[in-house]
């Protein structure tokens, strides 16, 4: 996605270039295109933060269940002398629940990345900010447009193939933060019979090695 200060940039040397050469009060434009690169930038923050409550959710749903692993694989360790198959499915779901903390893992990762990405942005489009604050103390003690004249006719020349790149970007980002959803292929019977004999095996393997390891404690 293209960064924030380069899109307020854009929107900014943009309107510059609407006016100039048609109204007298540049000044009055360029205050405005300020205030509302202040107002993006108060939005960006907004999302940063939300970005951040959001990574602080997943990492207290994977911490749940982190605890819920530990107390189904206690259970199948409690079963297991009185109940063999009730310890297996005890197994399972501790299987379960670590399927779901590498999905939250993944989360929680494009959540960090997404948060450093735009926490850069902020900081980069408060810089340009100031620059433009500065150049606007330029501008009138010149009381002249060709610097801003100048400025937008390079910017121009960048505009559609940014806003390409910025849709493109933005469909790659959403696409990665989407769920992904397992079809299994079928089987038929007996090739059931012999997957659910291979899981039971090897949850019996695992139930084995939990007692061991409960053994030498």
């Amino acid at each position: 996605m293209m960064s924030l200060f380069k899109r307020l940039s854009t929107t900014l040397f943009s309107r510059i270039d609407q006016v100039v050469g048609e109204i007298e009060n540049h000044e009055a434009v360029v205050q405005a295109t300020l205030s509302e690169m202040r107002k993006k930038i108060a939005e960006a923050k907004v999302r940063l933060g939300q970005v951040h409550r959001e990574k602080e959710r997943l990492e207290q749903q994977e911490q749940e269940q982190q605890e819920n692993t530990r107390r189904w694989q206690q259970r199948a360790i409690e079963c297991a002398e009185t109940n063999e198959e009730k310890a297996l499915e005890c197994v399972s779901r501790s299987h379960f629940c670590e399927k779901k903390i590498a999905k939250l893992r993944q989360a929680i990762n494009q959540y960090a990345q997404a948060a450093d990405k735009l926490g850069q942005d902020v900081e980069a489009s408060e810089q340009r900010l100031i620059e433009m604050k500065q150049k606007l103390t330029l501008m009138r003690a010149r009381q002249s447009t060709s610097s801003a004249v100048s400025a937008t006719s390079e910017m121009n020349n960048k505009v559609e193939n940014q806003l390409d790149e910025t849709f493109e970007r933005w469909e790659i980002n959403i696409s990665q933060t989407e769920m992904i959803v397992d079809h299994s292929a079928p089987t038929d019977l007996l090739e059931r019979d012999f997957l659910n004999k291979e899981k039971d095996d090897d949850l019996r393997q695992e139930l084995t090695q939990l007692l061991a390891r409960e053994e030498q404690k």
